[in-house]
Order: structure tokens, then sequence, then C-alpha cells
């Protein structure tokens, strides 16, 4: 398998262009519409892998599920990337517009629209700067990009990470946990882990809101009387254990 990522001249047409070309995008089942419309290959060649291939969406997987497996496929398979690499919108853009063009398009289910007159434009071009491109805060966007969040969750939590996180609700779950800064501190994102693994061990299903949400909340707070960077994993986790104890 071939990655590439997409020069920048390229990448800047394309998402100027969303307006009039955003319909390429729900119609055309392969992306050699690129060179169409840039009249230039867009693609720079970054590296060859070995063939993997990502969730099936025609298995009766549900989208939480698929895009929770996919986390660890994808992670698993390009770990190489560093940080910078990963948060470099050419590389994800390249991704979703070459050897995963097809599968993006259908995870969105561009592929079975039959027609294009309910359309609502402004949202849908919202939609593909979201999806294809990066579009959003400097976090934020490393979680709405279709690939992108892959990665990245699995650079995040690792597999134990995510089997804690569990596949009901996956996404929204992830974005929410992913938009708080203290979830780059890799000490407190341990204990963060841990507090999940605690619940998941005896059979907890945590509601995002009431549950991990209002921990990280409570996190939060007592930061503004300690040092968070000086508590252990243990220590964090048992202060967000301890919170949902007292929901539960």
């Amino acid at each position: 398998m071939e990655l590439c990522y997409m020069n920048g001249n390229a990448l800047d047409t394309l998402k100027d262009g969303l307006p009039t070309i955003y319909t390429k995008y729900l119609t055309e089942r392969d992306n050699s519409w690129l060179v169409e419309v840039l009249r230039e290959n867009p693609f720079v060649k970054f590296r060859d892998v070995p063939d993997f291939e990502l969730a099936p969406l025609d298995g009766g997987l549900d989208v939480s599920e698929v895009d929770f497996r996919n986390s660890k496929i994808l992670y698993k398979n390009l770990h190489f990337l560093t940080p910078r690499q990963a948060a470099d919108e050419r590389f994800w853009a390249g991704f979703c517009h070459g050897v995963f063009y097809d599968y993006v398009r259908r995870r969105w289910g561009y592929d079975k629209l039959d027609n294009l007159s309910g359309i609502d434009k402004a949202e849908t071009i919202k939609e593909l700067s979201n999806r294809f491109f990066f579009s959003g805060g400097s976090r934020e966007r490393l979680f709405t990009n279709t690939l992108s969040k892959y990665w990245w969750a699995g650079r995040i939590f690792g597999n134990d990470g995510l089997d804690a996180l569990g596949t009901k609700d996956f996404y929204s779950k992830l974005f929410s946990i992913a938009s708080r800064s203290f979830i780059g501190n890799e000490k407190l994102r341990g204990g963060f882990v841990k507090f999940l693994q605690h619940f998941k061990a005896r059979g907890v299903e945590l509601d995002r809101k009431k549950h991990i949400q209002s921990a990280m909340t409570e996190l939060n707070k007592v930061g503004g009387t300690k040092v968070l960077d000086s508590l252990t994993e243990n220590d964090v986790a048992a202060i967000m254990i301890a919170h949902v104890e007292k929901i539960l």
C-alpha cells in the first residue's frame, strides 16, 4: 500500500473550491476527478506500508463499533507517524483522498445517495471540511477528520484504554475526552484510563455526561486547589472513581 500526502497547493485549492466542487465527493466513486479539477497530481509519495483493511462497513457493525475497531487498526499500522506528522493536515487529506478515498465516502454513506435534491449545501460543505480535511481548533480538528481521529485515539489510549472506553457511544466519549487539555499529560491520562478500567472490571457502564464528563469536571476542580502534576496516576484515578461512586 502506497501512502501519499497532499501537496499544499492542491490542499488549498480543494478547500477553497468546496462551494463549487462539493458534489464530486457525493457522486464520484473514485478519486480520478482530482486530477481533472486540479490539473496536476496532488499526491506526494510518503512511504509504502504492508496492505491492511479497515473495519468492514457492510458486516453488520454499527458506526460506533466501526470507529472503535478502526482506532486500533489504523494506529497499529501507522504507528510510525510522529505526532507532528499526525497533526499535519496534508497527511490526512492525502490519505482521505488517496488510498482510503472509497472507504471514507462509504463510511459517511455518500455511496448510497440516490440524488442530491435534498442535500443542504452549507451543511454538506461543513461536513466535508471536517471529514476529508481539518476544520476547527488545533485539538478539535484532530478528532473530526475521519482518519485522524482513529490514529489519535489509538495514540492517546492504546488498546487497553480503548477497551476500557468501550464501543458504546464511542465517538461522543472520545471527542469529549480529547477536547480536555489534561488528556495531553501522560500521567493524568494514565490515571483517567485506570478510572475507566476500574468500572469496566466491575461491569459498570459509564454514561458520557453523567459519569465521565462529571468526573473530568471534578478533576478540574481539584486542580484549582492542587497542582495536578503533583498527583500520581493512582491519585487521579481515585479522585474520579470516588466522584462517580457517589453518583452511583
